[in-house]
């Protein structure tokens, strides 16, 4: 399986990598992204912030990337995912919302 966690920069998403150990894991994140080598995840950025074409934005990586399932951990991703998840699922693509305490506030 192949899955994109957001907020790819925080701890909370490098924490999530250790539970999909099996997966294929692609950290995602705005802006400038860290371009290392990793066994473990691949780095991808997702551009400049757009709040008006978040979920959008998302869809369209998720299918580039041939994404199976995606983990949003920015609190202004959530909501506008969750409103698009049948959208989502359309495309065969599972919207995973995680626990508070692994939500990043901004």
């Amino acid at each position: 399986m192949k899955i994109l966690i957001t907020g790819g920069k925080s701890v909370q998403a490098l924490k999530l990598v250790a539970a999909y150990v099996n997966d294929t894991v692609i950290m995602a994140d705005y802006g400038e992204v860290p371009v290392f080598p990793s066994v473990k995840y691949q780095f991808v950025s997702l551009g400049e912030r757009n709040d008006e074409i978040i979920a959008h934005n998302l869809l369209n990586h998720c299918l580039d990337l041939e994404v199976n399932t995606i983990v949003p951990l920015h609190a202004f991703e959530i909501d506008q995912v969750a409103k698009a998840s049948v959208l989502f699922e359309e495309f065969n693509i599972q919207v995973l919302i995680p626990e508070s305490n692994h939500i990043i506030a901004q």
